[in-house]
């Protein structure tokens, strides 16, 4: 039994090594051409230096352009409401009536003090003229004749005291009717008639917001102030000052307002909180499309880069710590693996600052199929431009 074994186990081996000689040969039979690699076609385009402006998109918050807390310079009873709420309204326009009996009783009290003052004032002013011819005379004493005057002088300042006190009592009896310091829109009355209500109270009885023009507060960290100066100092771009006066604005559903607005100022404050400064904006709104409130985006023009350069954005990779990434067609054709830095993303194109030279190649279709170092025996140049965002 033994024997068979081994002479079964030495058949069995001749018998694999002849079929993997046979199996070796076949292989050797083969086309050479069908052993090597498959040439993939890799798109490439020719980086070109453009001059591009760039923007920032910030977030921001409306704000009526006026507004004003109407709330009584007088005390008194509410008589009526002379609005209707939520109603557009002219500066100057009446907006409550207070009870004004209280203030006519005080005018004409004020009235008749002034009518004794001033026949007081009379009868003083001819007494120092009489007094005045008779001290001439020696007829009266100087004494005499100096209270004669101190009585016409105090007469006089009694007189313009009444005076003064009539007009209060008439701007008191003005103030019944409360009007509106500013025109726009009248809010919701926060009293109705027969409130009472007292003289520069905290509770305001109604606001009113001027919707044309709209501001648009925004909100930009001081880092970025500072490093806006030092590119524009250092020529990294250009600005034209008009641009501050063509700002676009992006509503909250996304849509663009069809007007453009200008910057009125920034802060001159840095909050120590939050390291942050406010912007400014203003914006006609002559349809009242912009509300008090609404978040939005704007648009600002940063400045124009003179010679940018800018990569499709499917060319660019990036490491896995986030470094970007260019492969790009060197000399002799070879590949090479390029570490750029970015600064921004515009209409789907990069703008590159560092690590990339004008007329060079950078791979954008194919990438998968390259190699670092590797050469390129097939490619093609893609000269259409990616589409506005």
């Amino acid at each position: 039994m033994l024997k068979k074994n081994n002479k079964f186990n030495v058949i069995t081996r001749s018998h694999i090594l002849i079929l993997l000689s046979i199996v070796l040969t076949g292989c050797d039979s083969k086309d050479p051409a069908t052993q090597q690699q498959p040439q993939y076609d890799i798109g490439y385009t020719t980086i070109e230096p453009q001059n591009i402006e760039l923007k920032d998109e910030m977030p921001g918050r409306t704000v009526a352009s006026y507004q004003s807390e109407v709330r009584p310079q007088v005390g008194g009873i509410i008589l009526e409401q002379l609005f209707s709420e939520g109603s557009l309204i002219k500066k100057g326009q009446p907006l409550y009536q207070i009870d004004p009996a209280p203030f006519k009783l005080n005018l004409k009290s004020a009235e008749s003090d002034l009518r004794k003052t001033k026949a007081n004032l009379t009868t003083a002013r001819n007494k120092a003229n009489r007094y005045a011819r008779l001290v001439k005379e020696q007829a009266v004493s100087r004494q005499d004749y100096d209270d004669a005057t101190s009585v016409y002088q105090q007469a006089q300042s009694d007189v313009a005291s009444a005076e003064a006190a009539v007009a209060n009592s008439k701007i008191d009896l003005n103030y019944t009717r409360v009007t509106s310091p500013i025109a726009g829109r009248v809010g919701r009355s926060t009293v109705t008639a027969g409130a009472l209500v007292t003289a520069n109270q905290t509770d305001p009885l109604v606001t009113v917001q001027t919707y044309d023009p709209m501001y648009v507060d925004l909100t930009a960290s001081s880092g970025e102030l500072l490093q806006f100066r030092r590119d524009l100092a250092s020529g990294a771009y250009s600005r034209n000052e008009g641009e501050l006066s063509d700002i676009t604005l992006t509503l909250e559903d996304g849509s663009l307002y069809d007007r453009k607005g200008k910057i009125l100022f920034s802060d001159i404050n840095i909050n120590q909180t939050t390291g942050s400064f406010v912007l400014r904006l203003s914006f006609p709104n002559p349809d009242r499309i912009l509300l008090p409130g609404m978040f939005i985006r704007a648009s600002l023009p940063r400045g124009i880069v003179h010679g940018a350069l800018l990569v499709p954005a499917k060319a660019l990779t990036r490491t896995p710590k986030g470094a970007a990434q260019l492969h790009v067609i060197g000399d002799k054709d070879i590949v090479e693996l390029r570490t750029v830095t970015t600064e921004t993303l515009i209409n789907n194109q990069w703008l590159i600052t560092k690590g990339l030279q004008a007329g060079e190649k950078v791979i954008v279709e194919g990438i998968q199929f390259v190699r670092p170092k590797s050469p390129v025996t097939k490619s093609h140049e893609i000269t259409d431009t990616p589409p506005e965002e």
